[in-house]
């Protein structure tokens, strides 16, 4: 879709930035969501509430969020899940700017102002700013990266983002990159052709943030801007059990493979193996937790670990880590479920863990 003409403030040219919120089952949060940005106090927006065939209520919510405000727009689709409904959102987009909300979460009132000023001012691809982990206990964390503040070029990126791009050696912490607290320059995304993949069912944002990164010219990271709310919603889905979450995750690793295995300019292969072992140790985490017996704990965590990608992976990669994750290493890769299942059983509220279910796309 063409950009929209962009509106003006006190005689200040303001480009017009769409927000896209893709919606399924989150009835309860939804109001919160939307009016946190419609307080923005950038406020040439376009709100795309992308309702992924709802079953309670939500869609209708949306149709009546449409009728306060002018600036939102409803896409009604049968459901096809995030991916398909973050595409869905982007072949609609019209603004010069684009940006991710999970419609469960909400953000602070200056966060897109912020954004899309250090995106103009240094004529960026993609903006990033921190976030708070709303934890369902009522605590709040606030998270950052290792990433130092400040502005990236070509050549800074390969040097400071290129290392991490993909997975850190940390298997602790996961890919450096989310889509929800990132700005993206619209021109930038449909030159590079970037959408989401609708194969892959969670941590979807993995793969087109990769793309992202590697192939923006200019990024602006604004470290301790704490301006996006990543909520640990009581019946969502993120930690919860996902059946088949290892043939996703695999297909994710391939896709990443596709694009990342022969790179000129930068040689990701280390990256594309801990990428693959940091989602063998949840996906094993999860079997762990949510299994109804031993016997089926061992069964899935044996069909993990006989993956044959997975056993060359162990081959090839070493890594600098603790002598914790060192042992889980030395586990699965001699193959002894049932050590595995005695050490994640005693870790202190992990099973607690995989009973937050947070954002509803989980089928």
């Amino acid at each position: 879709m063409d950009e929209k003409k962009t509106g003006e403030i006190s005689g200040v040219y303001e480009p017009l930035i769409t927000i896209i919120v893709p919606v399924y089952q989150t009835k309860p949060y939804l109001c919160r969501c939307v009016y946190s940005l419609l307080k923005q106090t950038w406020k040439n927006l376009e709100i795309l509430l992308v309702d992924d065939g709802s079953t309670d209520g939500s869609g209708e919510i949306c149709e009546q969020l449409r009728q306060e405000d002018g600036r939102i727009r409803v896409i009604h689709q049968e459901n096809g899940g995030l991916s398909c409904a973050r595409n869905a959102g982007l072949r609609e987009a019209a603004g010069r700017y684009v940006g991710f909300v999970d419609s469960d979460d909400r953000v602070e009132p200056a966060m897109y102002m912020e954004l899309v000023q250090a995106a103009e001012c240094h004529d960026a691809d993609l903006v990033m700013c921190d976030h708070k982990r709303m934890l369902k206990n009522g605590d709040v964390r606030e998270v950052t990266t290792s990433l130092a503040a400040g502005v990236y070029d070509r050549d800074a990126l390969k040097k400071s983002l290129y290392p991490a791009l993909l997975m850190g050696a940390d298997l602790n912490y996961g890919p450096l990159l989310q889509v929800w607290n990132c700005l993206y320059r619209r021109s930038f995304l449909e030159q590079y052709g970037l959408r989401f993949e609708p194969e892959i069912r969670w941590s979807e944002d993995n793969l087109f943030n990769a793309q992202a990164g590697y192939h923006a010219r200019r990024f602006v990271y604004l470290k301790e801007k704490f301006f996006y709310q990543y909520y640990e919603n009581p019946g969502s889905i993120t930690t919860g059990y996902r059946p088949g979450a290892w043939n996703v995750y695999k297909r994710m690793n391939q896709c990443l493979r596709q694009e990342f295995q022969e790179t000129e300019d930068f040689d990701f292969t280390q990256q594309l193996n801990w990428h693959l072992l940091y989602y063998a140790c949840n996906v094993i985490g999860m079997e762990c937790a949510c299994a109804k017996t031993r016997r089926e704990a061992h069964e899935q965590i044996g069909n993990i670990l006989s993956d044959k990608r997975l056993l060359e992976v162990f081959q090839q990669t070493q890594l600098d880590i603790s002598w914790k994750l060192r042992v889980q290493l030395w586990l699965m890769k001699h193959q002894n479920c049932l050590l595995l299942i005695l050490m994640y059983s005693r870790k202190k509220n992990f099973r607690e863990r995989y009973n937050i279910e947070r954002h509803s796309y989980s089928v």
